[in-house]
């Protein structure tokens, strides 16, 4: 059971940690992209970039609350 526990704490580290650096890595994104002048081709490389770190949030997200709903049913 303890080991049940600490792993799913370790999985919500890991949520968090990813969360966090996905937050600061769409953050400097957006700041690049309206620092810059971009062509279109680069403007929708940045947005789909931006996206593709939205979508890995989302994911630890979902993670995160699945985690947290083990950890408060036990």
């Amino acid at each position: 059971m303890i080991q049940k526990k600490e792993k799913e704490y370790v999985e919500l580290a890991v949520d968090l940690n990813d969360i966090y650096e996905s937050s600061n890595k769409i953050a400097r994104l957006i700041r690049e992209t309206l620092r810059s002048s971009l062509n279109q081709e680069k403007l929708i490389k940045q947005l789909i970039e931006i996206e593709i770190e939205l979508d890995h949030i989302h994911w630890h997200y979902k993670s995160l609350k699945k985690e947290l709903k083990q950890l408060l049913n036990t």
